[in-house]
């Protein structure tokens, strides 16, 4: 059987990894101020829009155009019912954007229009689709598409999978450190991000306090904060070495970055964390955070995302 993973843009995976294994990216569309970006998970274009600054703070407004209930269907009609036999959809947490809603959406139409294509086209009638809110973003995102890949690759059947996902969703956490706390407090906050508010904003940017975010189960808040962008990277990244020691409910720690990816491994804390990672066989996969994460926490970001079970960092 030939199973597919489908992810939005805002999934935090290397290039190198989507296109080696097939997962298919839905792209998203930017407007910040008067300007209209792409967001296709391109490290050229990614590592360009952020060289260039295309992203000012001068914008105040910044939103993303997610695809439409339409374009989805038509991804699925015109080339997945006929790749594919069955399809995961895991998308950005639905409390952040319209994306599983418009997917799920669209896989009713989907589901009643695809028999006549693949009959048209010679292939099995027989077609599966699951969309599956990650509830959760970027690194989250990630992991669980690497699983599921990994699934695939095993042999595992859409059944075996599915239940694998599903339980994966709720054991997944994410946090973030932000280099600049300006994304955040005015736009993130307009999405439902409440983490940050004027007096944080305000002492933060004054003192240089940065906060870890925690997303886990749909909800996101703070759950440290630290004196510097640095001190925050390296108790992340040390923390999560230790959850790697105690052991992972999927072999994958996944990074971004708002910047140049090659600086990951030069940031305070990493080296330990590939250290655990290689001595548990652990992938740690990098990749350059999303424009679309990146206009709603900035450039200069670190997300860092695994699958646990209980208790997340310390």
């Amino acid at each position: 059987m030939r199973i597919g993973v489908v992810v939005d843009s805002c999934c935090d995976l290397p290039k190198d990894f989507i296109d080696a294994h097939g997962v298919v990216v839905m792209p998203i569309t930017l407007r910040i101020g008067k300007t209209l970006v792409e967001d296709r998970r391109d490290p050229a274009e990614t590592h360009a829009f952020y060289a260039r600054h295309l992203d000012r703070k001068s914008e105040d407004f910044a939103e993303s155009i997610p695809y439409s209930v339409l374009q989805i269907e038509r991804l699925f009609l015109d080339r997945l019912v006929l790749d594919y036999d069955y399809v995961f959809c895991l998308t950005i947490t639905s409390r952040r954007s319209p994306i599983y809603d418009h997917a799920m959406l669209a896989s009713r139409a989907i589901l009643t229009k695809y028999k006549q294509i693949r009959r048209q086209a010679g292939v099995p009638e027989r077609f599966g689709l699951a969309v599956l809110s990650s509830r959760n973003m970027f690194t989250g995102q990630a992991v669980q598409a690497a699983e599921a890949v990994r699934l695939v690759r095993a042999g595992a059947s859409p059944s075996e999978i599915g239940t694998r996902l599903r339980t994966l969703v709720e054991q997944t956490h994410t946090y973030m450190v932000p280099a600049d706390l300006f994304h955040i407090y005015k736009r993130a906050s307009k999405k439902g991000e409440t983490s940050i508010g004027w007096g944080a904003y305000a002492l933060g940017s004054m003192l240089d306090v940065k906060p870890i975010l925690h997303c886990h189960q749909d909800a996101t808040g703070p759950v440290d904060r630290v004196r510097g962008f640095e001190a925050g990277v390296e108790r992340l990244f040390v923390g999560a070495a230790e959850r790697v020691r105690q052991g992972l409910e999927a072999p994958y720690v996944c990074i971004s970055y708002g910047g140049a990816t090659e600086d990951v491994p030069k940031l305070p804390g990493y080296f330990t964390l590939d250290q655990a990672a290689r001595a548990h066989d652990v992938d740690v996969l990098i990749s350059p955070m999303s424009k679309t994460a990146a206009v709603n926490v900035g450039p200069g970001a670190v997300s860092l995302a695994f699958a646990a079970h209980g208790a997340a960092l310390h």
